[in-house]
């Protein structure tokens, strides 16, 4: 009888816990794609311009002269983002022109899949990036 009175809470908690794991295992990644990505230009400046206001009690010509300025920070700021993704994915491209030029044959063509499946991934992955620019021909 004292066997199953910590048995039965035990199991319990141990199925809560699983289904919690699945639960996440699932959800996460709808989620992270969902919320976890970086802000638009738009709605940083609209972000910006909020705290700014609420905060500083801007008057309604402060509010005129912040907001261009705000709003070309904003674009400014997304297009450094871009240039900033394009310039890694060159680089990564250069490092692995560089391994694939020390590699036998067999394992360039090992390596090459893996970058197209590692290309995959990215863009299933991290919808709001540019996807990587595909591989040279060679």
């Amino acid at each position: 009888m004292t066997s199953s009175r910590f048995f039965r809470p035990a199991l319990y908690a141990l199925l809560i816990f699983a289904a919690g794991v699945i639960t996440g295992a699932f959800v996460a990644p709808i989620v992270g794609r969902s919320f976890m990505r970086p802000p638009g230009s738009q709605e940083m400046a609209q972000h910006i311009m909020h705290r700014l206001s609420s905060n500083l009690d801007l008057t309604d010509a402060q509010v005129a002269q912040i907001k261009p300025l705000v709003e070309k920070t904003g674009a400014d700021m997304e297009t450094i983002r871009r240039e900033t993704t394009q310039r890694v994915m060159r680089r990564m491209e250069q490092t692995n022109t560089e391994i694939s030029a020390i590699l036998l044959p067999e394992q360039q063509a090992k390596f090459k899949t893996m970058e197209e499946e590692r290309r995959k991934r990215m863009e299933r992955d991290h919808r709001f990036a540019e996807p990587p620019p595909p591989p040279p021909n060679r």
